[in-house]
């Protein structure tokens, strides 16, 4: 990798990268991207978690969930996706059935992106999607025996390349917001920088408090992460993440 190089923008997906007993695919996404900056090949934009159609003839382990990773990298797409399958082959949980797709400035996003909202939809097949890969110009790799991985790590990365659907999991600064925090500490310590107040659509002043609980999850909105809150029921002159968990879950 020259030092020279133009940064170009890589969209990987993944998907049954776990088993019931296992972390989840959101634990591996964020690991990979531990790997990836570790390794020096770029930077990385954050994890999100893609809800797909939970439905019984859908193999799943614990929720229908597929996640996305975006990176900046001077690194070739070829080189891209061979550390990516390498680092889930050595990672994914001993009988999983990974998949792995790579998007990049080549792909056809409207077309992967109908992928993956037909996923949210209906029951699509490993045809389709070797398919939609094929015809989308997207690397999709089945790692698994079965190869049903492939489905949702395709999905996956058209649903993040879409610029509006899902939750982050991973960005930086997110895990570090703790209890309670002005609107403008969270913008000065995370990359969230868009927090809006539900009912009135605008953005809170830099010193409205905000309880961020236990771990906040801000949309993928616009390409972007975006805070939404409401106005605490007990104290007026706090706000609460719309999108907030206690339970961190496999994610």
């Amino acid at each position: 990798m020259t030092t020279d190089a133009i940064a170009e923008r890589f969209v990987i997906g993944l998907d049954d990268t776990d088993t019931p007993e296992s972390g989840g695919t959101g634990k591996l996404a964020r690991a990979l991207v531990e790997a990836f900056l570790a390794d020096g090949l770029g930077a990385s934009l954050g994890v999100t978690r893609h809800q797909l159609l939970d439905h019984p003839k859908i193999p799943m382990t614990k929720r229908n969930s597929c996640n996305a990773i975006v990176v900046e990298s001077p690194t070739s797409l070829n080189d891209i996706e061979d550390w990516a399958v390498r680092f889930v082959r050595r990672n994914a949980e001993r009988g999983a059935d990974p998949g792995v797709a790579i998007l990049s400035r080549h792909s056809d996003m409207p077309h992967v992106l109908a992928f993956g909202r037909r996923c949210q939809q209906e029951l699509m097949k490993l045809d389709d999607a070797g398919t939609f890969s094929s015809e989308a110009n997207v690397r999709l790799r089945a790692l698994g025996g079965k190869r049903n991985g492939s489905i949702g790590a395709l999905a996956a990365v058209g649903l993040r390349a879409g610029g509006g659907d899902g939750r982050y999991v991973d960005l930086r600064g997110l895990r570090d917001l703790t209890g309670r925090m002005t609107a403008g500490q969270i913008r000065e310590a995370s990359e969230v920088q868009n927090i809006l107040d539900e009912a009135t659509g605008e953005p809170l002043d830099r010193d409205d408090m905000v309880d961020t609980g236990a771990w906040i999850r801000p949309r993928l909105v616009d390409g972007g992460p975006l805070l939404m809150t409401r106005r605490s029921a007990e104290e007026r002159r706090l706000w609460i993440p719309v999108d907030r968990h206690d339970e961190k879950h496999d994610e």
